[in-house]
């Protein structure tokens, strides 16, 4: 049996994500979308207007932020272990039965504050799925509650930089948090 490459399928995906992630100019009357502006922003990037808790919250500069990744990768400041252990002491399964993943995105500024969540919900196959409501509230929460991260440093300054904890859910019960 011969293995078939997935190198295609990948790159495709990516664009294809990246192409829905772009702004586009649509024709009202017509409902078409042919014409592309040039992109305004990454694909990565968390819009002000869709986040949650962004009032009040400050990026140092909105043209340069980051991936968590980075030289210095942002962390919080009491390591994974101390991040699972806030998580998993706090949370509480109260008789959900759902399995998905729980990602929340969110940018960590330079001065160390976490600002800008969005969520996005999906089953364990990675279909977006709609995740019972109590439970995605009570895990926004708990992630909101993580606070004192530590920011990106990057060419010998702090930086704002994206975020993500992605929480494995089998049967209302957070098996992983990633990364």
């Amino acid at each position: 049996m011969v293995k078939k490459s997935i190198l295609p399928i990948v790159t495709v995906s990516i664009w294809i994500v990246g192409a829905m992630s772009c702004n586009k100019t649509v024709d009202k009357s017509s409902g078409s979308s042919t014409d592309f502006k040039k992109y305004v922003h990454n694909v990565e990037y968390i819009s002000p207007d869709e986040a949650r808790l962004n009032e009040g919250f400050e990026l140092c500069n909105e043209r340069r932020i980051g991936q968590y990744y980075n030289p210095e990768k942002a962390t919080y400041s009491k390591g994974k272990n101390g991040l699972r252990k806030f998580i998993l002491t706090n949370y509480t399964n109260k008789g959900y039965s759902d399995s998905g993943y729980l990602n929340i995105r969110f940018v960590i500024n330079c001065h160390g504050k976490a600002g800008r969540y969005i969520i996005h919900e999906n089953d364990l196959d990675l279909n977006p799925k709609k995740l019972n409501e109590d439970m995605v509230e009570q895990i926004f929460q708990l992630t909101t509650q993580l606070k004192n991260w530590n920011p990106n440093f990057i060419r010998d300054e702090f930086w704002d930089s994206y975020m993500y904890l992605s929480y494995r859910i089998e049967n209302g019960e957070i098996i992983e948090i990633l990364p």
